[in-house]
């Protein structure tokens, strides 16, 4: 049974308030250096860099990188023990806020980013408006690090019958929190395209991607090769574990 967005919510606030800082900072698929090489860049070609916002920031992996390229730089999250701790590490404006509900004005960003946050969510339609609503004209939105359902729909298969009778990702609030990782296979990027469309974006480039996750097991790490050898002959959307989004406020 489908579960409410309350639950999801609730669950991972349980989740990433009991998270520890200095190991959750330490996801490799996320800070290897090809991965921090591509998000700096992303960062980096937004067409106006005077402020932005990071919504679900966690430990602060993106506001670390955008301190390079805005003037200043706002973070937002749910888990109130690493907004404390990354206040008293970086000294950045941070508010414990949901992404349904961001405590700014109307048009005040130039750029909103949701790095692994949209598949926490079970319907992202809110967040996409309030981060249109926060953006300026002209202003862009980045999404990352979510998981691709034309992928995901065959690998959650496996997953459905490996963790059958014990959660995955460690607990079974986690399991809630990662709706999208554990049940639903992934977002797909083709209805994200047209939810961002009707809250009022346009310019909408999804590009898709395969997990650079060094601490993978062999046997994923050899399929990885396979995939990424068969991307070179024709770039199936299937054989893609992610993909990001960059879209422009009208």
């Amino acid at each position: 049974m489908k579960p409410t967005e309350k639950a999801v919510r609730d669950a991972n606030r349980r989740v990433f308030e009991a998270k520890d800082y200095d190991t959750y900072d330490q996801n490799a698929s996320i800070f290897e250096r090809a991965r921090q090489e591509e998000i700096a860049e992303i960062l980096a070609s937004a067409p106006r860099r005077e402020t932005m916002l990071d919504v679900g920031c966690g430990t602060g992996n993106v506001l670390r990188l955008a301190k390079r390229h805005f003037a200043r730089c706002y973070g937002a999250d749910l888990s109130r023990p690493l907004l404390g701790e990354l206040r008293r590490r970086e000294g950045l404006p941070l508010a414990t806020a949901e992404a349904f509900h961001l405590p700014y004005k109307d048009a005040c960003f130039d750029l909103v980013s949701m790095y692994a946050l949209v598949h926490h969510l079970l319907d992202p339609r809110t967040a996409f408006q309030e981060a249109h609503r926060v953006l300026k004209p002209g202003g862009m939105l980045y999404l990352d690090h979510d998981p691709n359902w034309y992928f995901g729909r065959f690998h959650n298969i496996y997953y459905r019958v490996r963790w059958s009778s014990s959660p995955g990702f460690g607990s079974w609030d986690a399991e809630l929190s990662e709706w999208h990782h554990t049940r639903s296979g992934g977002l797909n990027p083709d209805r994200l395209r047209e939810t961002l469309s009707k809250a009022g974006f346009d310019r909408i480039d999804v590009q898709y991607r395969i997990t650079t996750n060094p601490s993978l097991p062999l046997g994923f790490r050899v399929i990885r090769a396979g995939m990424k050898a068969l991307t070179r002959l024709y770039p199936f959307k299937s054989l893609h574990t992610h993909f990001r989004v960059l879209a422009s406020k009208r």
